[in-house]
Parts: C-alpha cells; sequence; structure tokens
C-alpha cells in the first residue's frame, strides 16, 4: 500500500498546486513547482524537497502520516520574495479540496514554514512543511 499512497499523494498534492490560481500568480502559468523535472528553472520555483510516510491506520483502517517538505527558491526582494512564495503554497494547501486516487485524507495540515538565505547568498529558500493522513478508501 505505502508506495502506490505515497505516489497518489505526491500527484494530488501536485496537481492542486499547479492548478491554484494564488501559486500561479507567483510561480508563472504554469506554475513552476517541480517533482525534479528541470535542472535549471527559472526563479522563483517551488519542488518537493522530501516525502517520508509513517503508519497511521486506526479502526482496522490502513493509513499512513505524510509529511511532506516543499521547498521554494527566490531571487527576487529578499525574504520578503521568498515569504510570498511560502505564503501562496501554504494557502493553497489550507484551502485544498483533496482528491487523491484509492485514499481518504483525514487531516491536512501546513506544520512549519521558514525562509532563509541560500549559501551562494544570491537567492533565498523557502521551507513549508505539510502533514497529511490518508487511510485507503472504502
Amino acid at each position: 500500500m505505502n508506495g502506490r499512497a505515497e505516489e497518489a499523494v505526491q500527484a494530488a498534492l501536485m496537481a492542486l498546486l499547479r492548478r491554484d490560481a494564488d501559486v500561479k500568480s507567483v510561480f508563472g502559468t504554469p506554475a513552476r513547482v517541480l517533482d525534479a523535472e528541470s535542472e535549471e528553472p527559472l526563479y522563483p520555483y517551488a519542488l518537493i524537497d522530501r516525502h517520508e510516510t509513517s503508519p497511521a491506520g486506526a479502526s482496522l483502517v490502513d493509513g499512513l502520516e505524510h509529511r511532506i517538505t516543499l521547498a521554494c527558491y527566490s531571487r527576487d526582494y529578499g525574504v520578503r520574495g521568498a515569504k510570498e512564495c511560502l505564503s501562496a503554497l501554504r494557502a493553497a494547501v489550507e484551502r485544498a479540496d483533496w482528491a487523491v486516487e484509492g485514499q481518504h485524507v483525514v487531516l491536512s495540515q501546513v506544520i512549519f514554514a521558514d525562509a532563509m538565505r541560500t549559501a551562494d547568498k544570491r537567492a533565498f529558500r523557502g521551507v513549508v512543511r505539510i502533514r497529511i493522513i490518508t487511510e485507503e478508501a472504502a
């Protein structure tokens, strides 16, 4: 179950971010929200940085807790630009109407967001950590 559920949740997250109007207003159209599709994307852009899972079943239903980290990168407007990117991603997740193949989303919440300068001092990196709990759809 884990592999299919992870793929389904990640695909649903990418789809909802890429179609969100606020995300497009920050990351362009089509939205530069990536899953390692580009080696040199245009700024600003976001990508899935990490996707961890652990068992979270209850009531005899298989379930998973997904902890997904989205990273975004901006070169314009300093930390304010990175926070604008974070705000768009966060809002899209918070208002998401989830449609995940084979899964029922029990909980979806943003648990952390932060912005910092990158090591090369030319860009800012933002991080949004999301917690999603899913159960197998009946």
